[in-house]
């Protein structure tokens, strides 16, 4: 079986195939973002419960997790090309019948928890393919820069997907629910247009059983020396700043700050994530992507202390903005690092059991956030969630394995041939 490389000499600009991904991916990402914010509007309009709204608000994240741990495995033996397309179409028919029963007037709760629960696991799937398929398209040399494109995406998405779906869901309740199912087909499609093959890794081989193909991915972060202790401390960053942002909205609802100011502080984050991605691949060639890593968490767990302690909501979104700007680069440093160190018969488990890893304490952090603003105050809650974020940049330093991490010009890529040295 012969696959064709991506041609290392055109830039990004023009490489077709990941130029696709990136357009489906942006459009999708928009999409998901309109139907975050509608779902739980919607919930709270049909039930008017709070407790429901968080439920219907952990059916995707749910999906996603309980997905995750066969999802690598599977995404390893399918075809990627084909995989990305049906779970995409799998995610548009879930949701279409989320607007179908509303049409009909017979939308229930436990619907939009199932419709969640189903989507969830169709990005399960879709995620660990959708990076597969980049490390294909992309040459090594560019991975860096492209990750930090991704990056930006995320940015764009949060910046257009929030408004454009509250404008959407004025003109009807299910409209932006309707917007994120034509996303999905979108998303398909540009996955259909891609050229280059995506073969399953193990076409033409037995495949190895189901549950020592699921339980290799783990096996294979736990064992690297810097994938085992990074993933511990970035899960308790992804709850710890989680949990913040939940608090914060808390506050600031406490302060009578309007929702379209509330609004404002994740626009500063978006438009952070764009501008720290454009700044990402420079800096990810001129330093250890170790350094990045260790540099983007202390700013993160400095910057989240200190808006605990800020009541001036443009300070706030200022200081939120400054944080965020390293975080494209940190996050497509380690990124880069994983697809090139993994080899292509494995990414899709890798990924997954990363994703699976670090995602897990993620529905624990609403919880725990409101349990500790009942019992500190908002405030407080939001100085131990940013203690927190700070005590795992700290812990990340005493890792040697993480902070001697290469430039990402200097990895290897798994499976390259290496030069024999010169006598």
């Amino acid at each position: 079986m012969t696959t064709t490389a991506p041609d290392s000499a055109a830039p990004l600009r023009r490489n077709r195939d990941f130029q696709l991904l990136m357009v489906g991916n942006t459009l999708n990402g928009i999409g998901s973002r309109m139907s975050g914010l509608a779902f739980p509007l919607l919930t709270l309009w049909l039930t008017h419960s709070p407790v429901l709204v968080g439920v219907v608000g952990a059916s995707v994240v749910g999906g996603m997790v309980l997905m995750g741990i066969p999802a690598g495995a599977l995404v390893d033996r399918w075809n990627r090309k084909t995989t990305m397309i049906w779970s995409a179409l799998v995610a548009a028919a879930s949701y279409g019948t989320v607007v179908l029963a509303y049409d009909a007037g017979h939308l229930f709760v436990i619907h939009l928890v199932v419709a969640g629960v189903i989507v969830g696991a169709a990005e399960a799937i879709f995620g660990p393919a959708d990076t597969a398929a980049t490390k294909s398209v992309v040459p090594p040399a560019d991975l860096a820069t492209a990750m930090s494109a991704v990056q930006g995406r995320q940015g764009v998405t949060g910046l257009v997907g929030p408004p454009l779906g509250g404008v959407l869901f004025a003109i009807s309740r299910a409209l932006p629910i309707l917007a994120d199912v034509a996303s999905y087909v979108l998303a398909a499609i540009a996955a259909a247009l891609i050229r280059t093959p995506l073969p399953a890794t193990h076409e033409g081989e037995h495949a190895e059983p189901m549950m020592s193909a699921m339980r290799a991915g783990f096996r294979h972060v736990w064992r690297n020396e810097v994938l085992r202790p990074t993933v511990v401390i970035a899960s308790g960053l992804n709850f710890a700043a989680n949990g913040f942002m939940i608090v914060l909205i808390i506050v600031l609802q406490r302060r009578h700050v309007a929702p379209g100011l509330i609004g404002g502080t994740e626009t500063a984050m978006a438009v952070a994530m764009i501008v720290g991605s454009i700044l990402s691949g420079w800096l990810l060639r001129r330093m250890r992507a170790g350094l990045v890593s260790l540099l983007g968490m202390t700013v993160l767990g400095l910057g989240l202390t200190a808006v605990a302690g800020v009541h001036s909501l443009v300070l706030i979104m200022l200081v939120l903005g400054l944080t965020w700007l390293m975080l494209p680069a940190v996050n497509a440093g380690f990124l880069t690092y994983v697809m090139l160190i993994t080899p292509d018969s494995m990414q899709g488990r890798v990924q997954s059991a990363l994703m699976t890893m670090v995602m897990s304490t993620t529905p624990l952090a609403p919880v725990a956030g409101g349990a500790l603003v009942q019992l500190i105050g908002g405030e407080a809650t939001m100085a131990v969630f940013g203690g927190l974020v700070l005590a795992c940049a700290l812990l990340a330093l005493t890792v040697r394995p993480l902070r001697e991490m290469p430039l990402l010009s200097e990895v290897t890529p798994a499976g390259a041939a290496v030069e024999p040295a010169l006598p």
